[in-house]
C-alpha cells in the first residue's frame, strides 16, 4: 500500500512560483517590444542623419548632436532593458535576421542621401524621414505579429 510520507509537495507559494514560471516561459517570444521603442531609434537614426548634413556647415554642432544620439542610444538601451527586467518577460528578440531586415534599407538611403547631396540638404531630411518611416513601419509589423503568434 503506499504512503504519502515520503512525497515531497511544493508549498503553495512554490506552486504559485512554478505555475508563475510556466505562463512567462509559454509566453516569453512572443510579447511586443515596448510601443515606444522603435519611434526613439527612429529618432535617433533620423538624427544622425541630421548630423549628417550639418557636417559641412557647423562641426562643432555636430559633433554636439552625435554626443546627444550617443547619450540617447545609451538611455533607449538602459531604458529598455530596465522595462524588460521589471516585466520579467523578454519581448519577442530582434533576430540577426529581423535585425538585418530592418537595417537593409538605411544604408542605401545613406548612399543616395551621399550621392544626391549635391542637391541640397532636403535631401537629408527626405533620407531621415524615410529611414523613420522604415522603422516605425517595422515595428508595427513585428510587434503586430507578436501578438497573433501568442
Amino acid at each position: 500500500m503506499e504512503t504519502n510520507e515520503n512525497v515531497d509537495r511544493p508549498s503553495p507559494l512554490e506552486a504559485a512560483a512554478a505555475l508563475d514560471a510556466a505562463r512567462q516561459a509559454r509566453a516569453a517570444g512572443n510579447t511586443p517590444i515596448q510601443g515606444w521603442f522603435f519611434p526613439v531609434i527612429s529618432l535617433l537614426v533620423a538624427g544622425i542623419m541630421v548630423a549628417q548634413m550639418l557636417a559641412d556647415t557647423t562641426p562643432l554642432a555636430t559633433i554636439a548632436l552625435l554626443a546627444v544620439i550617443g547619450a540617447g542610444w545609451w538611455l533607449t538601451e538602459r531604458l529598455y532593458s530596465r522595462q524588460v527586467d521589471r516585466a520579467g518577460i523578454a519581448p519577442r528578440e530582434l533576430t540577426l535576421r529581423r535585425q538585418l531586415v530592418l537595417a537593409a534599407p538605411l544604408p542605401a538611403l545613406w548612399i543616395a542621401a551621399e550621392l544626391l547631396d549635391h542637391r541640397g540638404n532636403w535631401v537629408w531630411v527626405a533620407a531621415a524621414l524615410l529611414s523613420m518611416g522604415w522603422i516605425i513601419g517595422y515595428g508595427i509589423v513585428h510587434n503586430r505579429r507578436a501578438r497573433t503568434s501568442a
